[in-house]
């Protein structure tokens, strides 16, 4: 009787320590899955390369916080932003741990900030062919935009008086003719066809191709190249248009591709509008003489990513003379999750509640209740930091949701137009715009997955010429400027096939 109770105790005893043991396999497994972890792990795996952190490691990190932001707090700030500094400390920690006694080298946009004005050298290039004598004949808005973009560069990259070594001003055409330039201020006066210093190399050929592999061949990563030209693709006469214009096509996108294998780099066009008065030469190089009309010309911005942000922040480009619209390319976006939140009354048509009703800001609603058969509510987002137009941040035709669901508006944050609890809210965070999209009951409710499209924008397309043989009838445009835009857009997405949207949001929709 006894042998048959302690064997009882001990079968019970022997299942209670397996259980034990799954369990804690289970616990110990969960764990080693969590976020952190997970994080820990990939910093570890990038450090056993080199003992140093790239800044495409970094963007990964980055990347990855965002995914799981939720399950990162330690890492996020106060507006759901990536707070760099916890990141840094959490990978100084991960490598102090580590057995190699030698310093990591670890990127940090912070220490490229330090030392972008001491270090970061600006080239101006400005294309001086015939082409480009209209610009600069009189008085214009060419030479207005290039002598107050010059006054900002001088005060923002060289701080020490009389000392230009920062910024260097050239012209070019088949070759770079560096400018000696003694005083900024008064360079752009000197800007004439006939005369020194514009008057300068085979100003009777240019090829705009030639002239991007050399500015893209000069431009180091510590280095902005500014381009200033017409960007008008030269043909060779008799061929097939759209054939040549392809052809120029893929001699760009190879310029921007073979750059990219020294450093990912970002590219800013800016369209401009300006009196030309001059000779206008069209695909078949045959002449028009434009006295005094608008014409565009654009402004080409390349450089290493942060440099070209920091750029951005320091010099006005939309108060320049003539500036019309900009595109930004980059194969480097670092953070593709804005702040949001739902608000609870604007716009609103139907009712919903909180899924989690602790929750400091509403990201996920349940307990749909349609009117008249639609769901209609608002969201608030900060779009202060996406590197587009507020042309293109407005147009509903550039963003992507669900089938069925539609955006009927895109507005700026004005507390008129947002109902007062909900403002209450908006007014402490970071929020800039607020986005109404609605569905029916007639579709099947789901989660709603809110992109902003990386392409590109439709002012390039409507700029664009494929004949500008009749150029008094088309002066707002430019021949090939639409393949040349598609060459380096080609080139950013084979670098990074994944980049097709400047942000994305998911909220969660629970019947």
């Amino acid at each position: 009787m006894k042998k048959t109770i302690i064997q009882q105790k001990q079968t019970k005893l022997s299942i209670f320590c397996t259980l034990f043991l799954f369990g804690s396999l289970v616990f110990l497994n969960s764990c080693a899955n969590e976020p952190i972890d997970e994080l820990n792990k990939k910093i570890n795996i990038a450090l056993r390369s080199g003992n140093e952190i790239t800044e495409k490691e970094r963007n990964e990190f980055i990347e990855y916080v965002n995914e799981n932001s939720l399950d990162l707090p330690q890492i996020i700030n106060s507006n759901n932003e990536i707070n760099q500094e916890e990141l840094t400390n959490l990978i100084l920690s991960v490598a102090n741990k580590r057995r190699n006694n030698t310093e990591s080298k670890i990127f940090s946009p912070y220490k490229d900030s330090e030392n972008e004005d001491k270090n970061t050298k600006v080239s101006i290039f400005i294309e001086n062919s015939g082409s480009m004598d209209g610009y600069v004949k009189g008085t214009t808005e060419f030479e207005a935009a290039l002598s107050d973009l010059l006054v900002q560069l001088q005060y923002k990259y060289n701080k020490e008086k009389n000392n230009n070594q920062n910024l260097n001003i050239n012209f070019i055409n088949t070759k770079i003719h560096p400018s000696k330039v003694d005083e900024v201020n008064n360079f752009v006066e000197t800007l004439e066809p006939s005369k020194a210093p514009y008057k300068v190399g085979n100003r009777s050929v240019s090829k705009l191709n030639e002239i991007l592999e050399i500015i893209l061949d000069s431009t180091k990563q510590n280095e902005i190249s500014i381009l200033t030209s017409d960007c008008i693709y030269s043909l060779d006469k008799g061929k097939d248009t759209e054939g040549a214009l392809e052809f120029q096509k893929s001699l760009t996108k190879g310029a921007f591709l073979e750059k990219s294998k020294e450093f990912n780099f970002s590219t800013i066009v800016l369209k401009m509008n300006s009196k030309f008065d001059g000779c206008y030469y069209d695909k078949d190089n045959s002449k028009t003489r434009l006295s005094k009309k608008e014409r565009p010309y654009y402004f080409w911005i390349i450089g290493k990513h942060n440099l070209i942000k920091t750029f951005q922040e320091e010099i006005n480009l939309k108060q320049l003379k003539g500036f019309e619209n900009s595109y930004y390319l980059s194969n480097s976006q670092e953070n593709n999750q804005p702040f949001f939140i739902v608000l609870k009354e604007t716009n609103k048509i139907g009712n919903f509640k909180p899924t989690d009703r602790k929750a400091k800001y509403l990201k996920s609603i349940n307990e749909i209740e349609y009117e008249n058969g639609n769901l209609q509510f608002s969201i608030a987002v900060d779009l202060e930091n996406i590197p587009v137009d507020k042309s293109y941040l407005m147009n509903i035709e550039n963003y992507v949701v669900p089938d069925g669901y539609s955006i009927n508006s895109i507005e700026k944050v004005d507390r008129n137009k947002i109902e007062k609890r909900d403002f209450l809210t908006v007014e402490k965070t970071t929020a800039t715009h607020i986005i109404t999209v609605a569905t029916s009951s007639k579709f099947t409710l789901q989660d709603l997955k809110l992109e902003l499209s990386n392409k590109i924008p439709s002012w390039v397309e409507e700029s664009n010429s494929i004949d500008d043989r009749d150029v008094e009838n088309e002066l707002d445009k430019t021949f090939g400027l639409l393949y040349l835009v598609q060459g380096v857009f080609e080139a950013y997405t084979i670098q990074d096939p994944k980049n097709e949207s400047y942000f994305n949001i998911n909220i969660e929709i629970k019947k």
